[in-house]
């Protein structure tokens, strides 16, 4: 039923107004279709008959083409029809009304619907043919009615009722037509306003794509960056392995000696290194002897000397004697005028006779021991 409705009352056209209006001349004329319908045994009823039928068959007719017109979208035109054929039942009707001029005030009606269906400057054509149409309905009547009192009064006062009631309905036509188009502007414009917000809004997320995707390129650079260097940082740490081993070089000639050649200058942070170093080669060699050979140390003094003091301190309470070997001449003299006190340490001018002196110390040594192993 709904949808019975819903297409009886569509109206084929764009125009919002159009629509509008076509819908309510949809609706007026099929409820003055029903009620000619509806009056068709009201008629049988009188001594019109054959007159009566005529006229609401033909008006019945009419109402189902204003309902046609409307769906099509030709409102104007339906409304023309619909308003001519009321005019032309209640001007074809006076006749009948028993000499009774009351149906003069249905003349109201089609002036109303021009109101609702027509542009408001229609509202006085309308008048005009309502006055009009009372007047012929007037001549209709028989001499004796019209030469009546009432008939004439009527007549008198009926162009003034309908010329009031059409400039009401003109106002309010007008009034409603100027706020339907007030509110079709501001629809428009809120249309507009949410068109451009969504563009506004579809623009700030290709933004926000476009700078997220930036921050995420960034980020993969940085994290990229950060993995070079800690691979650079790594690379670094080995290097600086490799070069820290380098720089205190340490070799074992044999079981439980080690050598140790120092080569450059030496500060507090390379002889911490050196003290370090050899402790721990002295721990997993087990070496019994330790010799420090700095014939490539270019200055010794007080402070090289203190250093190589504490080596040699530090390797005697792991159990390993310390020999001092390459000691330059003016090496020597430079030490002598520091009066820096060496004698704790062996020492030997070069590697070779240090070499020699503790294979000496070692053969004399095992002379030593062997008459008491004989004994034993």
């Amino acid at each position: 039923m709904d949808n019975l409705a819903m297409w009886l009352v569509s109206v084929n056209s764009p125009d919002e107004d159009v629509q509008r209006r076509g819908k309510l001349l949809i609706i007026i004329a099929l409820g003055l279709m029903v009620l000619a319908l509806a009056l068709f045994p009201v008629t049988l009823a009188t001594v019109y008959t054959t007159m009566g039928l005529v006229w609401l068959a033909g008006a019945a007719i009419a109402f189902a083409g204003v309902v046609l017109l409307g769906r099509f979208g030709q409102v104007n035109l339906g409304a023309y029809i619909l308003i001519g054929t009321t005019l032309l039942v209640i001007s074809g009707s006076l006749p009948t009304s028993n000499n009774q001029p009351n149906g003069l005030f249905f003349m109201i009606l089609p002036v109303l619907c021009a109101g609702v269906l027509l542009p408001p400057v229609h509202v006085w054509g309308v008048l005009a043919l309502a006055i009009v149409g009372s007047g012929i309905g007037f001549g209709l009547l028989p001499p004796e009615a019209r030469d009546s009192m009432l008939w004439r009064q009527s007549m008198l006062s009926a162009p003034l009722l309908l010329s009031v009631v059409a400039l009401i309905t003109f106002l309010s036509a007008r009034t409603t037509r100027h706020a339907l188009g007030a509110a079709e502007v501001a629809r428009a414009e809120a249309e507009a306003a949410s068109a451009a917000l969504a563009t506004s809004n579809s623009s700030l997320e290709a933004r926000v794509e476009e700078r997220t995707a930036a921050l995420r390129q960034a980020a993969d650079q940085q994290r990229a960056v950060a993995t070079q260097l800690q691979a650079s940082l790594e690379a670094q740490q080995e290097l600086n392995r490799v070069i820290a081993e380098l720089a205190v070089p340490i070799i074992p000639i044999s079981v439980g000696t080690l050598v140790v050649p120092v080569v450059g200058n030496i500060d507090s942070k390379r002889a911490a290194l050196l003290l370090s170093t050899l402790l721990e080669r002295v721990e997993e060699r087990g070496a019994r002897t330790v010799v420090l050979d700095i014939t490539g140390v270019a200055v010794v003094d007080t402070q090289v000397a203190a250093a190589l003091l504490r080596v040699a301190s530090a390797a005697r309470l792991m159990g390993a004697e310390t020999l001092l070997v390459g000691i330059r001449p003016e090496v020597a003299q430079a030490l002598v005028h520091l009066g820096v006190d060496l004698t704790t340490l062996r020492t030997a001018a070069t590697l070779q006779d240090g070499l020699l002196a503790i294979g000496v110390t070692r053969s004399e040594h095992e002379r030593a021991a062997a008459p008491e192993r004989m004994v034993a």
